[in-house]
């Protein structure tokens, strides 16, 4: 059986582990940060302020999450409708990281039907960090 086989795209990579390097160091200097501004706010105010300030901070964190799940999860929708359209997987003129056999018909169904369920539980997972958010910010 001859099997087609997307290669992966060298360039895709590259600018991946770029990106994913960048994010990390980003992430490392807010966590930082984070606890520099956690320690200077400790000392300088009372522990009743400093926890409606914390509650805050985390409802706004948790709300900011749940809006990327929720994007997540609309693409994740998105992908499957369009795997269905074009009945294979990758999609046409789709770019990967490593090489990907092609897969048509029952198995890209498959797949897309994977990702539906995934978008919906990426929308209950929303719906549960909205629910904390709406809790943090309501005390």
């Amino acid at each position: 059986m001859n099997q087609e086989i997307l290669r992966a795209d060298q360039r895709l990579r590259r600018f991946s582990l770029v990106v994913l390097t960048l994010a990390t160091l980003l992430a490392l200097v807010l966590v930082f940060a984070f606890q520099r501004w956690l320690a200077h706010t400790a000392d300088a105010m009372p522990a009743a302020q400093l926890i409606a300030q914390l509650r805050r901070t985390i409802g706004a964190a948790l709300t900011a999450s749940g809006v990327c799940i929720l994007l997540l999860a609309g693409y994740a929708a998105r992908l499957a409708r369009r795997i269905l359209e074009q009945g294979r997987w990758p999609l046409a003129q789709t770019r990967v990281l490593r090489d990907t056999p092609i897969r048509r018909g029952s198995e890209a169904e498959r797949i897309a039907r994977t990702l539906n369920i995934a978008a919906t539980a990426l929308v209950l997972l929303a719906i549960i960090v909205a629910a904390l958010s709406w809790h943090l910010f309501g005390q």
